[in-house]
């Protein structure tokens, strides 16, 4: 199936990551029409993450906070370092350093953890487009409009907004498309 369909948004966030879930949680917040397209399924795998205590603050203003208290994700409470020499230093404990609940953070398992803050974001208004590959950035005039894309049947779109967050990860779709990347 080879059809192209036009669809306008105030923001398309391209990946569907922890980064591109949390913009889109924000904006969806602020009342923005918000799409997210992610290439992937979840869940997927990921190396996991340890959180830090000011983590606490942005997951708190998206709602995520109380899932990851009520989770089954390890606490942390500090963290410790080691050398190339195999020296290990003195934990370094958050509560020493900072009175507030962010003391306590999480080492999270990156499969649920991205699905999770992903489906945080739908809840908030979010559009999620899993499956959905960005292909090429719309430019009109100079200016970046949108992206097309591409899912797994082969079906493209175009998805228009003013704005376009890349939030694709290490390999960044915006700077390899536009030749940013040095």
């Amino acid at each position: 199936m080879h059809r192209t369909d036009s669809e306008e948004f105030d923001v398309v966030i391209v990946g569907g990551g922890p980064a591109g879930s949390a913009t889109a949680a924000n904006l969806a917040i602020m009342g923005k029409k918000v799409v997210v397209l992610e290439k992937e399924a979840f869940p997927r795998y990921h190396v996991g993450e340890s959180l830090i205590p000011y983590c606490y603050f942005p997951l708190e203003k998206i709602g995520m906070v109380d899932r990851l208290k009520s989770s089954g994700y390890t606490k942390k409470y500090s963290v410790q370092f080691a050398g190339m020499s195999g020296k290990i230093s003195r934990p370094f404990y958050f509560y020493e350093h900072l009175d507030h609940d962010a003391a306590r953070t999480w080492q999270v398992n990156r499969d649920s953890f991205d699905r999770e803050m992903l489906e945080n974001a739908r809840e908030k208004g979010a559009e999620i487009r899993m499956g959905w590959r960005a292909k090429d950035p719309l430019v009109e005039d100079g200016y970046h409009v949108g992206v097309r894309a591409v899912n797994g049947s082969g079906e493209e779109a175009v998805f228009r907004a003013p704005i376009t967050v890349d939030a694709s990860g290490r390999n960044g779709f915006l700077m390899t498309r536009n030749g940013w990347r040095i």
